[in-house]
């Protein structure tokens, strides 16, 4: 560790512990501003010392806590269904790769002709094959399979670890997944919450298009700004570094082999499942009451049990080997545990940030009222759970609109629920607002540095942009 780091070390650290002998602020708990300290100890020792030992550092400190224990925090991390969907999902990626089917799709990305106007237009069609695929998958999905395929690309293009392109490329495939996710509410968790605790609380069902009038405009916008950020911040690198992609002379794929075609067919059928899941719950329920993980746990079980041409496509040793980003896994496992603790109502932290936002939505009028609720879920899913965002954020609405309406400022129910979901997936900045973005500032390509300052730059742009396509 150098020096310069010594500084965030011994503030993370204060952060971590001091806490333990403070009183309650706010009118929280002793124990609720430990798990503060913990919360924002973490952040700094992230953004600015290491991401490995730190979220160990979390892990033991969470178990800590009175009444908490060790057990709880490895079952809130580890034990946490999403790290084993983000493990099986690495092995069947690697498969992928292994096959050479992700070295073809990369070549089809270099090798067009718009790609290979630039570096600039390589990045732009990337980017956009993100969006176009994230508006109607997971995002972690999404985000894993371009996670591989820019492993691919990175090889393909002589790129290493600190290249500006593949920082570009990491920092906005992250980006762009978010954006994705919040365009439509197609297999998207956090806006489907939304809309379904509408639903419950009215018998009223918002239709997609209710949400796409107002999705699809601020997703394309906030694309086009997410690369325009990504351009001002690294395009004097990018022309010192002289990535020439029209120069580069890389051979065409070669003809499909058996195992290339078994592991894209095992993949895609499993994609399919998670699609379907997400367009047709009723008819799926069954399936999708299952879980998540479950198709990605098979797609890894056929793949390495069914030999092809006498041998199975999935080593799973050397899966687990040279085909898991485990610093990744570990910095999502501690931010995982990290949102269960923040957002646990003995600790009422989420309570009082509901109830410090009811008088001021209330007070604001409309304009008012929708650009709090715009600033709060931004800011909070940028920091915790989107699922904890989605909750808080959508209950707080709940209570302040009828208030409102007393007062003759009417504020349409299915707007807020509308943005709740929307804004809640707009997650860019740090390790805890969602996986993908842990998984991305966890890996040799992007640092929390980068996620901060590009992610915390876009979601402070969302805000405005989210507000002027709500109010047209």
């Amino acid at each position: 560790m150098t020096l310069k780091k010594l500084p965030y070390l011994i503030l993370g650290l204060l952060l971590f512990f001091l806490p333990r002998v403070a009183p309650g602020l706010f009118g929280l708990s002793n124990d609720a501003v430990r798990v503060l300290g913990i919360f924002l100890g973490s952040v700094v020792l992230w953004l600015f010392v290491d991401i490995t030992w730190p979220s160990v550092l979390t892990l033991l400190a969470l178990s800590l806590l009175p009444g908490v224990g060790t057990n709880a925090v490895i079952a809130a991390s580890f034990g946490n269904a999403t790290i084993w969907f983000l493990v099986f999902s690495f092995l069947m990626t690697f498969t992928l790769s292994e096959t050479g089917f992700l070295r073809r799709l990369a070549l089809v990305f270099i090798n067009s002709g718009f790609a290979r106007r630039g570096a600039w237009a390589f990045a732009f069609m990337f980017l956009l094959a993100v969006l176009t695929l994230g508006s109607f998958i997971a995002p972690t999905v999404t985000f894993l399979l371009y996670f591989a395929l820019h492993k691919e690309v990175g090889q393909a293009l002589g790129l290493k670890p600190g290249s500006t392109l593949a920082r570009v490329l990491m920092i906005g495939t992250a980006c762009v997944t978010s954006i994705s996710c919040a365009m439509t509410p197609i297999a998207h968790t956090f806006p489907l919450m939304a809309l379904g605790f509408h639903e419950k609380a009215t018998g009223e069902v918002i239709n997609y298009l209710s949400y796409l009038k107002i999705g699809l405009p601020v997703g394309i916008l906030l694309f086009l700004m997410c690369f325009g950020i990504l351009y001002l911040g690294f395009s004097r690198k990018m022309a010192r570094e002289q990535v020439d992609i029209k120069t580069i002379s890389l051979p065409p794929a070669s003809r499909f082999t058996a195992g290339e075609v078994f592991s894209a067919l095992v993949f895609f059928v499993v994609i399919l499942i998670w699609l379907l899941s997400g367009l047709l719950p009723d008819q799926m329920k069954a399936i999708a009451g299952l879980g998540t993980v479950w198709p990605a746990m098979a797609g890894v079980v056929l793949l390495a049990a069914i030999p092809i041409k006498g041998k199975p496509v999935l080593d799973i040793k050397a899966g687990f080997a040279r085909g898991v980003s485990w610093a990744s896994i570990l910095l999502c496992a501690a931010a995982l545990a990290m949102g269960k603790y923040v957002s646990d109502a003995q600790y009422g932290i989420t309570a009082l940030i509901g109830e410090t936002l009811q008088p001021m939505m209330s007070a604001l009028g409309v304009t008012g009222a929708l650009l709090v609720l715009i600033i709060a879920t931004v800011l909070m899913t940028n920091f915790m759970s989107n699922i904890v965002t989605t909750t808080v954020m959508y209950n707080v609405s709940a209570a302040v609109l009828p208030v409102m309406a007393l007062s003759g400022v009417i504020l349409p129910p299915q707007t807020a629920a509308i943005l709740v979901g929307m804004c809640a997936s707009l997650a860019f900045a740090t390790p805890p607002a969602i996986a993908h973005i842990a998984l991305a500032a966890g890996s040799d390509w992007a640092s929390p540095r980068d996620m901060l300052l590009y992610g915390g730059l876009l979601a402070l742009i969302c805000i405005p942009v989210v507000l002027l396509f709500t109010i047209l």
